[in-house]
């Protein structure tokens, strides 16, 4: 496979994770900038496209949308439990424990049991929303599948169509939120979009830290706490070649936990086309210089391409 399009099947999902766009869209004359996982990758080419077929790798970790629910408990079952928890319930593994004073159940049983009680309900600031806890339950009830949720994994294969980045306004925008709806400021997995959340996560103010963290948005101008896109792939590769893909949850953020070797690259990938944010970078904080105006030279926000 040419080292193009050996690029291009990482880039597929992260054009615009953190930092600043630079240069050209593609550059067809560097050498191999990532190396999937596992598997095989064919392709063939013509100008301005490149057909892909990737390899697929085994899940691992937890599924995005079991991810996000169990977000909503990291204040205290983060990976140093606090506010009373002596249990951490970030990843798969966490939810196969069967406790000693409970080995009937595991850990994912008995936070569910929790999560449906009127009594000694968890979170203690609240019940989750219905919808939350059904998602729940039915990955639960489902037996548990694995998923690979902010974990190292492959594009999902397709046509991809270059776009090249979005030239910076000379005069100030207009900031509108493309979606009409805000965000929440609860903590948790959709909090206060658009907003340098990694930041404030590193200064201690956030149960865990973030290695990538930010928020797609359809749209350059979107103001602060407004409602991203949901779905949308981001690649990361990192300094070692390997790919890691996350996807944007229902408030357009999205997040990684685990940290990798710096600097990285990153696309952003949706309908088969990708958006490539050139420049390496070791910043994670991705809202940091993708806000609703654009600083450090980012023209604004990650966006869909």
């Amino acid at each position: 496979m040419s080292s193009r399009a050996y690029f291009l099947a990482s880039a597929l999902a992260v054009a615009a994770v953190a930092g600043c766009y630079t240069g050209s869209p593609v550059d067809s004359t560097r050498g191999p900038s990532a190396a999937v996982d596992d598997g095989t990758n064919t392709e063939s080419e013509t100008p301005g496209e490149t057909v892909l077929t990737p390899n697929v790798a085994a899940p691992t970790g937890l599924p995005c949308d079991v991810a996000s629910v169990l977000n909503e408990c990291s204040d205290c079952h983060g990976k140093t439990p606090s506010g009373g928890a002596t249990t951490t319930l970030i990843g798969y593994d966490d939810l196969l424990v069967k406790p000693a004073e409970d080995p009937a159940r595991t850990m994912a049983e008995i936070a569910l049991a929790r999560m449906k009680s009127t009594t000694r309900t968890m979170p203690p600031t609240g019940a989750l929303p219905d919808a939350r806890v059904a998602t729940f339950e039915a990955w639960v009830t489902s037996g548990m599948p694995k998923g690979s949720c902010g974990e190292s994994a492959p594009h999902d294969g397709g046509t991809v169509v270059v776009v090249p980045p979005e030239p910076k306004p000379d005069t100030p925008p207009t900031l509108t939120c493309t979606s009409g709806k805000n965000g929440s400021g609860r903590p948790g997995p959709t909090m206060r979009p658009g907003v340098a959340c990694a930041s404030c996560h590193e200064g201690g103010d956030g149960p865990v830290a973030f290695a990538v963290a930010g928020t797609v948005y359809p749209t350059l101008n979107e103001p602060d706490s407004c409602v991203g896109v949901t779905g949308t792939n981001i690649l990361i590769i990192d300094a070692a070649g390997v790919t890691h893909t996350i996807t944007s949850n229902e408030a357009g953020n999205f997040v990684r936990y685990t940290e990798f070797p710096l600097p990285y690259r990153a696309l952003v990938i949706s309908g088969g086309k990708i958006r490539e944010m050139k420049t390496p970078q070791t910043n994670g904080d991705c809202n940091s210089c993708h806000t609703g105006v654009g600083k450090n030279g980012a023209p604004g926000r990650v966006m869909t391409p």
